[in-house]
């Protein structure tokens, strides 16, 4: 009987093992970056006022996903849990209640501004109308709103060894003049494969790829064009 339960005991050693080092992964063992270093730099300027809105228009939504949710995280025994923007995109408990829109609006918000732009948020959740996007930047004094509106962001992260992981995405962007008619419209889709480091915790891994994505959707010539016009 005493024998057994050795065995036993010593079989639950590398269940446990690898239960501890999932969950030290979770707690982020790893200082989480600061929020500057999460918003995208560019490299071009726009001076004048311009109006971002940030839309949520994933399929799984309307699958019962809430719109919190980024992905999913393999742990012990590859067993998946859904990944949510508080605590794996968003590290500030203040603002855990952040939706990935929000979220989004407020990175690129960020990091424009420190670069100089004059870009406020509009904080809506839903598509605007002509008369909206008319009245929006009537009210602050600008020509151009941007609308991203956000199709696909899915991450799968592997939390048992460092490997690279999988960031599918898909959006359309679009630039409306002072009267609400459209100037430009770009749709895209794709995936990211990120490499991992082993210096880096799950949570900056993912914070810095959706910076790049960030960039590279902000960098369109098409986007750069419309709003310089």
């Amino acid at each position: 009987m005493r024998s057994n339960r050795i065995r036993r005991r010593r079989s639950a050693l590398p269940a446990a093992g690898m239960l501890l080092a999932t969950l030290s992964l979770l707690a982020g063992c790893v200082t989480p970056i600061p929020l500057h270093q999460e918003a995208p730099d560019l490299s071009y300027k726009v001076t004048s006022p311009v109006v971002l809105t940030v839309i949520d228009e994933r399929d799984v939504l309307a699958e019962g996903k809430p719109p919190t949710f980024i992905g999913r995280a393999h742990g012990a025994f590859g067993i998946p849990s859904d990944m949510q923007v508080y605590p794996w995109f968003v590290s500030d408990k203040a603002k855990k209640e952040q939706t990935l829109a929000q979220a989004l609006e407020d990175r690129i918000v960020v990091g424009l501004n420190d670069e100089g732009w004059q870009l406020t948020a509009t904080g809506d959740a839903g598509r605007p109308t002509r008369e909206d996007v008319a009245a929006q930047l009537a009210s602050r004094n600008a020509q151009r709103m941007v609308v991203l509106s956000i199709t696909r962001w899915f991450a799968s992260l592997n939390l048992n060894w460092v490997t690279a992981f999988n960031f599918d995405w898909g959006y359309q962007l679009e630039v409306f003049d002072a009267q609400g008619a459209a100037v430009a419209s770009i749709a895209d889709a794709g995936r990211d494969v990120v490499d991992a480091k082993a210096d880096q915790s799950p949570q900056n891994m993912l914070k810095l790829a959706f910076r790049d994505r960030l960039i590279k959707i902000l960098e369109r010539p098409e986007l750069r064009a419309a709003l310089q016009e």
